[in-house]
């Protein structure tokens, strides 16, 4: 019901008033909550009566189930305001006022009052302190975006074929093609303070047989927990870390069996700090000492807070339709540029995401897009633990390239939030592939085509940048990738 009521076993109903007082309707006076309150109880009750008899585990069909019911019950306003509980409550409370001997209120409701009113007015306050705690930070998030940006590559083409060129350039002499950021790294939007947390889950492959892989995975496993980064040096299972729960604990990396791969690291939450750029450089390098890297079936996943979404389906379609709209260049800069061809690993663990063009209906709808997609938001709640996570970054163990891809994360789930109007000014949407299809394969463009051929990205980065250190570096990861097959061809 929300972080200060419950229901328990008994279905007693448990309330903690503003004076925090604990009030508890015993389990015969349940018959006076509406009756489709209480199935919505009773199926919560059922699915976490499951949980305790299963150690708390829960499938992610379960989770979903179960939150949805939660916000059912805490949404369903006409249900329990207006004409619903609470209404009716009062008109029984003033009923019984007139009554001879009716006792005076005191400092909590008496005994034969139905505490059910008292609960559902907590969980409707609830919801009102979360959806105004969103609409702040929303507000805060529009404020801090300057009215005099550093750069626009929509405007100043010149500037962006510097950038492009200059990283062409580094690639082809051997040097590292994208800039790597220490400080200020993401413009405030990953800040611990005013800003969202992240994450990162890296995969990699190891070179040798499976005896070699053995080897290289334990001394990884060691030297990460040899440099503080990991509080063991064992490898975990799979998803271990969020079984365990997340923590923004610098040691808290952990190395984690992945059937697919030869290994997986997942980072702790993570904010722009210079000591998490600091961490994320050594977990590379360490993974590269002992014989990993990325290849052409290797995956990068990054996890974006959504603290601020609310219970807004506007927060999330925006997200949304900002990835339909620019899905062909997300795609051609997810690309692993050290694989053969510079070709993505394919969507068989990243389906592009069908997103309805009037945007979502409800929370339901924003869930749908789980594990699988490009972009998973299966745990899109309403919550202020609430992430999102993009799935269609390919691995690498280039810390400048993973830099760039939580730049481009935040710079998304936050311009989703500042800018409402985002939508009506895109112009044509540009599928995975399309640019493929009007170019075909990439090589070094004269001026004019680099322009024609560039608008898309370009656009992309004046919406969810605004720093030019930002915009550099999505610049250069742009210049030493390529447009990508169609989603129908090479995958």
């Amino acid at each position: 019901m929300g972080s200060g009521s419950r229901i328990d076993h008994q279905h007693h109903l448990v309330a903690t008033t503003a004076a925090g007082l604990t009030i508890e309707a015993p389990a015969e006076r349940v018959d006076l909550m509406p009756e489709a309150q209480r199935e919505l109880i009773d199926q919560s009750l059922a699915i976490q009566a499951h949980w305790e008899a299963n150690d708390g585990r829960a499938t992610l069909e379960e989770a979903m189930e179960y939150w949805g019911l939660r916000d059912r019950l805490r949404l369903e306003h006409d249900l329990w305001n207006g004409h619903g509980l609470i209404q009716d409550a009062s008109r029984e409370d003033a009923e019984e006022a007139d009554r001879p001997g009716f006792p005076p209120r005191a400092t909590e409701p008496p005994a034969g009052i139905p505490v059910q009113r008292a609960a559902a007015q907590q969980v409707l306050d609830e919801v009102a302190a979360e959806h105004q705690a969103a609409a702040a930070l929303s507000v805060q998030a529009r404020d801090r975006w300057p009215g005099e940006r550093d750069l626009s590559f929509v405007t100043d083409f010149d500037t962006f074929r510097q950038i492009h060129d200059a990283a062409w350039d580094r690639e082809i002499r051997g040097e590292e093609a994208v800039p790597y950021l220490l400080e200020d790294a993401t413009g405030g939007l990953g800040a611990r303070e005013g800003g969202r947390g992240f994450g990162v889950e890296i995969e990699f492959v190891t070179d040798g047989d499976y005896d070699d892989q053995d080897e290289a995975l334990r001394a990884i496993g060691r030297d990460l927990h040899e440099a503080g980064l990991s509080r063991s040096a064992r490898m975990y299972g799979y998803h271990s870390q969020q079984n365990a729960g997340y923590t923004d604990a610098p040691d808290a990396w952990r190395l984690e069996d992945d059937c697919t791969v030869a290994g997986e690291i997942v980072s702790p939450i993570l904010y722009d700090e210079p000591q998490t750029w600091q961490n994320l450089a050594t977990v590379c390098e360490i993974v590269r000492r002992h014989g990993g890297g990325a290849n052409e079936s290797t995956g990068g996943h990054v996890h974006v807070g959504l603290h601020d979404y609310d219970h807004e389906v506007g927060n999330h379609s925006r997200l949304m339709q900002m990835y339909d709209h620019y899905e062909d260049v997300l795609f051609r800069l997810a690309a692993n540029r050290v694989a053969p061809d510079s070709a993505h690993r394919g969507t068989e663990w990243c389906e592009p995401n069908f997103v309805p063009a009037g945007g979502f209906r409800s929370l339901n709808d924003v869930q749908r897009h789980g594990h699988g997609l490009a972009v998973n938001l299966s745990a899109a709640r309403g919550q202020r633990s609430d992430h999102g996570e993009f799935r269609l970054w390919d691995g690498s163990v280039d810390p400048a390239v993973i830099q760039t891809q939580i730049n481009l994360s935040l710079g998304m789930v936050n311009a989703a939030v500042r800018d409402s109007a985002s939508t009506t000014r895109r112009g044509e949407r540009m599928p995975l592939g399309r640019h493929r299809q009007d170019w075909g394969p990439d090589h070094r463009l004269n001026v004019g085509d680099l322009e024609a051929n560039s608008r898309q990205f370009r656009q992309f980065a004046d919406e969810i940048f605004h720093r030019r250190a930002q915009m550099q570096q999505a610049a250069s990861l742009y210049a030493v990738t390529r447009w990508q097959q169609p989603e129908s061809q090479g995958w």
